[in-house]
C-alpha cells in the first residue's frame, strides 16, 4: 500500500484537529495515512489523547517550519501531503490524490509534484486555481493571486510556482526541499521536479490563504536557475515583466486548457435550456474593445481570453464594438462584431480628449448600448458587460435564467457599498433617460471643472440621487453579477 504522511503546521493542535479528522474520515484506506504535525505550542494531555486516537502521529513543538520540520516527522511513507488547518477533504481524497500525480505528463527525466489553491466556499466555481503571478510590490518582490480555476480540466497542468499550503508529491521531493531556501519553485526547477495544479477539486478550503511575496534572487545561471526558468515559463522577473501566462497560470499560448464537461451537467444546463424558452425577457449584452493610451488591469491577452469564453456562450446574445484592428481579429469568434466609433460614444465635443480617453470611454458605455438597441430592436433589456469579464471557463451551452437580473430597473451589482460597473442590466424604456442623466452630469462636470467626472463616482451619485432607478445587489467580489442567471455551485450536478 502506497504510504502518504500529511504534513500539516498550526499555531496548536486545536486548529490542525478539523483537518486532521476529515482527511481520516474520508480516505479510501485510512491505515493509509500517517500524520505529521508542526506545533508552535506544546500540546496538551488532551491532545495527546486526541493525537493517539487519530492513528499514527508524530509532533515537533515548537516549531513552525513544515518543510526543515519534515526529515524529523518522515516515517518512510512514499508521499507526502503538505496541508493546512482550512483544508477540508473529499470523498476517497488519497486514492485520487494518488491517481491524479500519475496523470501528470511531464519530461522523462522530471518527477512531478501537486500543488495549487483548492478552492473556498467565496470562489464562483468549485475548482483548483493555478499559483499564479499577480504583480510586485514596492519591494521588488513577486507577489501571487489565484490564476484560472481548471473548471472542467481534463488533468493537471503545469504550473510555474508553488503553493506552500498546499503540495503533494514524492517523499523525494520533500527531502530535497527541506535543505532548500525560498522561492522554493526555483529549487524544484533547478532539480527538476515539474510542478503541476491539481485537477480535480479533492480538497476544499474552509478560509482563503495567501502566499507570501517572493524576493528575485539576483543571481543568475546555476546558482538559482532563474535564467532557464524564465525560458521555459515566459516572464522577465528581474525587469518586473510578466506574461499572460505567468499571470494566468495557464502555459499554453492561447491561455485554455483541455476541458470536458460532464454528461450529468450537459443535461442538467439542457433541461434548464428548454424551461427557459418560455420567457418572454431577451436581454441583447454589449462589449467594447477600444486601445487606450492607459494600460488596463489585465494584459490585453489575458481579457482576449476571457472575451473568448462569452463569445462561446450560445444562450447569451452578445454584441461587441471594437476598433478596426480588434474587429478583425473578433469576427470568426463573434458574427455581432461591429467597427468602434467615436461618435457612439459620449456625444460631448471635449478638447484634451487624448488625455480624457480613459474617463471618456468609460462613461460611453451607456450610448453603446443605445447604438445597440439601434441596430437590434426586438429586445427587452440591453446589458453592458466588460470585454473581460469571464474568469473562468463555463459550458458553451449553459443555461441562463433572467427573471432576477432583467427587471423594470436598473440593475447593477455593488461591492461594500460600491458600485461594480463590470455589468449592468437597464430595461429598454429606461435605456433613453439614463443617457440623457449621464450626458447632463459630464456636461455640468465638464462645465464647472473642465473635466470629465470619474465614472464610479458618476454612479455612485446617481445611485444616491435617483434610488427608484435602481436595483443593486449587493455581492461579495466583482465579476459577479452574470452568476446569478447560472447554475451555482450548489445547484450544479457533481462534476467528478
Amino acid at each position: 500500500m502506497e504510504r502518504i504522511l500529511m504534513l500539516i503546521p498550526a499555531d496548536c493542535y486545536a486548529d490542525a484537529a478539523p483537518a486532521l479528522a476529515s482527511a481520516k474520515d474520508n480516505a479510501f484506506s485510512p491505515q493509509r495515512i500517517s500524520y505529521g504535525i508542526v506545533l508552535q505550542e506544546e500540546p496538551q494531555e488532551e491532545d495527546l489523547a486526541a493525537m493517539r486516537a487519530l492513528g499514527s502521529v508524530l509532533f515537533l513543538a515548537p516549531a513552525d517550519d513544515p518543510w526543515s520540520s519534515f526529515p524529523a516527522l518522515w516515517q518512510g511513507e512514499g508521499y507526502v501531503l503538505l496541508s493546512h488547518p482550512a483544508m477540508r477533504f473529499t470523498r476517497h481524497w488519497d486514492m485520487q490524490l494518488l491517481n491524479a500525480l500519475r496523470a501528470c505528463h511531464s519530461d522523462s527525466d522530471w518527477q512531478c509534484v501537486l500543488t495549487g489553491f483548492p478552492p473556498t466556499p467565496d470562489d464562483p466555481v468549485d475548482a483548483v486555481s493555478p499559483v499564479a503571478a499577480e504583480s510586485f510590490d514596492t519591494a521588488g518582490c513577486l507577489c501571487f493571486h489565484k490564476g484560472t480555476p481548471l473548471r472542467y480540466a481534463k488533468a493537471p497542468e503545469t504550473s510555474a510556482f508553488l503553493n506552500p499550503a498546499f503540495c503533494f508529491g514524492p517523499a523525494a521531493f520533500f527531502t530535497a526541499m527541506a535543505e532548500e531556501t525560498p522561492p522554493r519553485f526555483l529549487a524544484a526547477f533547478r532539480g527538476k521536479w515539474a510542478l503541476f495544479t491539481l485537477h480535480k477539486p479533492l480538497i476544499q478550503m474552509a478560509w482563503n490563504t495567501l502566499i507570501a511575496p517572493c524576493p528575485i534572487p539576483v543571481e543568475e545561471g546555476r546558482v538559482s536557475g532563474l535564467a532557464r526558468f524564465q525560458l521555459k515559463f515566459p516572464m522577465k522577473l528581474e525587469e518586473r515583466k510578466l506574461s499572460g501566462m505567468a499571470r494566468t497560470g495557464i502555459f499554453s499560448p492561447d491561455l485554455s486548457f483541455p476541458t470536458h464537461v460532464p454528461l450529468a451537467v450537459r443535461l442538467q444546463e439542457s433541461w434548464h435550456t428548454a424551461a427557459e424558452r418560455k420567457s418572454r425577457l431577451s436581454p441583447l449584452f454589449v462589449t467594447a474593445y477600444v486601445s487606450l493610451p492607459e494600460p488596463g488591469e489585465r494584459l490585453p491577452e489575458e481579457d482576449f481570453c476571457r472575451f473568448g469564453r462569452l463569445s462561446q456562450m450560445r444562450n447569451l446574445a452578445l454584441l461587441c464594438f471594437a476598433d478596426s484592428a480588434m474587429s478583425r481579429r473578433l469576427m470568426p469568434m463573434l458574427p455581432n462584431v461591429l467597427e468602434y466609433k467615436p461618435r457612439y460614444g459620449l456625444p460631448l465635443p471635449i478638447e484634451n480628449q487624448q488625455e480624457e480617453a480613459g474617463k471618456l470611454f468609460a462613461l460611453s458605455k451607456m450610448f453603446l448600448l443605445a447604438q445597440g438597441r439601434e441596430k437590434f430592436l426586438s429586445h427587452s433589456h440591453y446589458g453592458w458587460i466588460n470585454f473581460g469579464y469571464l474568469g473562468y471557463p463555463v459550458y458553451e451551452r449553459a443555461s441562463l435564467s433572467w427573471e432576477s437580473l432583467c427587471t423594470d430597473q436598473i440593475v447593477l451589482a455593488t461591492v461594500n457599498g460600491k458600485a461594480d460597473l463590470s455589468m449592468i442590466i437597464v430595461p429598454e424604456e429606461r435605456l433613453h433617460d439614463l443617457c440623457t442623466e449621464i450626458l447632463y452630469r459630464c456636461r455640468e462636470a465638464y462645465q464647472s471643472l473642465h473635466t470629465l467626472p470619474e465614472e464610479g463616482q458618476l454612479w455612485q451619485d446617481m445611485l444616491h440621487d435617483l434610488p427608484d432607478w435602481f436595483e443593486p445587489v449587493e455581492l461579495p467580489r466583482r465579476n459577479g453579477l452574470l452568476e446569478l442567471a447560472m447554475l451555482n455551485r450548489s445547484e450544479e450536478f457533481h462534476t467528478q
